[in-house]
């Protein structure tokens, strides 16, 4: 015969398990009617971790160089109402905002021409391609080859600070922020504050919530609203009818969106954990820097960063003889001949990011999205933004 503390060890409280059994079976039928448990307020202070960890992370990369990788002289090839790094900055910022916008237009340009699943993978595909060659264009645009203190890229030359900070995108992760705010904005009506449960339960069994959002802000009963809106008309406050149609007209436009998202990731946005959120904005800024020193390194070391017709425009301003002249046209055209082995990292670089790029880009279309889970998409990201990272530093002898 067991002894009582046997039984009570063997056998737990049956009373907690129903509690927990009925609470979780509150929380699963609100959620069936679109009402989540919390409070959008708390949920609005526990995202403010993510701006702030972004913050972070940009100031410890934009103090790295300078105490890792520091050179005795680094004169700023812009004038001085235009500092060092604010051009890189802007251009960055600029280019993004291009790529940005082109989002749609390729994704609709690609619905037009294929089905929806194949468009999305086109569309993302050819984005990805439009945002590395802006990244290429940038180089060109600030002529960092032509501010080469070395013939190949290294964390000693000058242009290792422009690379780097052309690489910290902050209007990427500016407007991931905005957007990740905008999306919690969607869930401002339907939150149920914690020990009213029941309540709204009832609410919505008795037929009370007309509307799956609970009207937490108006303290009115839906007869008093009725009787308020008869007054209104009889007044001759026609305006109300108009108001109260463009209210529904919102609502019913915030479910459609809070639909989309959900379908995209799978989940409800505000399940989606803080720290997974951290994760992504570190995704996306180690990634760009990554890629951006690994696709830098290789067209700076390619004849495509130094045009034949420069070295042709040298020579030809040099006071030499014609026989002279042919000497060094013919010594340039072998060195430069000789130079072509150099094409061999930027075909090999090239494809390469665009493949890892593309691979990241597709993980996070709501094609596959939902099916592998944003936790995982998420982990995936860090692996990859790690090692681009130290590619890319490696490529740039940052390492040695």
């Amino acid at each position: 015969m067991n002894s009582p503390v046997e039984s009570i060890i063997a056998s737990p409280n049956p009373q907690v398990d129903n509690v927990d059994d009925e609470d979780d079976d509150v929380e699963w039928e609100l959620q069936n009617n679109g009402l989540y448990i919390g409070s959008y307020s708390r949920l609005l202070l526990l995202n403010a971790s993510v701006p702030i960890f972004a913050i972070v992370i940009f100031t410890v990369l934009a103090l790295l160089p300078d105490l890792a990788w520091p050179i005795a002289d680094f004169p700023s090839p812009y004038p001085s109402s235009f500092p060092f790094p604010l051009p890189e900055i802007l251009v960055s910022s600029a280019f993004f905002s291009l790529a940005h916008l082109l989002r749609v237009p390729l994704f609709s340009l690609a619905s037009f021409l294929l089905p929806s699943e194949s468009a999305c993978l086109a569309s993302t595909f050819i984005h990805v391609l439009v945002t590395n060659g802006l990244r290429l264009a940038a180089l060109v645009i600030l002529q960092v080859r032509h501010t080469m203190d070395y013939p190949a890229p290294t964390c000693q030359d000058s242009a290792f600070r422009t690379v780097w900070w052309l690489s910290l995108n902050f209007a990427e992760v500016l407007a991931a922020i905005v957007q990740g705010y905008e999306q919690l904005a969607l869930y401002r009506d339907v939150m149920v504050p914690e020990g009213r449960e029941t309540e709204f339960l009832e609410r919505l069994k008795s037929g009370s919530l007309d509307e799956p959002e609970p009207a937490l802000e108006n303290p009115h009963s839906p007869e008093q609203e009725h009787e308020t809106f008869r007054n209104g008309l009889e007044d001759g406050e026609a305006q109300s009818v108009e108001s109260r149609i463009d209210r529904g007209l919102e609502k019913l436009l915030v479910i459609k969106m809070r639909d989309e998202l959900e379908e995209v990731y799978g989940i409800p946005l505000i399940k989606i954990p803080v720290f997974i959120s951290c994760l992504q904005r570190f995704n996306s800024i180690f990634l760009s820097v990554g890629l951006t020193l690994l696709l830098s390194a290789a067209y700076l070391r390619s004849p495509l960063s130094l045009p034949l017709s420069d070295v042709s425009d040298q020579l030809s301003s040099l006071p030499v003889t014609v026989q002279l002249k042919g000497f060094l046209h013919s010594y340039a055209g072998s060195h430069m001949q000789a130079y072509d082995s150099s094409y061999i990292p930027f075909i090999i670089t090239t494809p390469l990011v665009l493949l890892l790029h593309a691979s990241l880009a597709i993980l996070h279309t709501p094609t596959l999205l939902p099916r592998v889970g944003v936790h995982t998409a998420a982990y995936v990201g860090v692996l990859v933004g790690i090692m681009t990272f130290f590619a890319g530093l490696a490529v740039w002898g940052a390492l040695s």
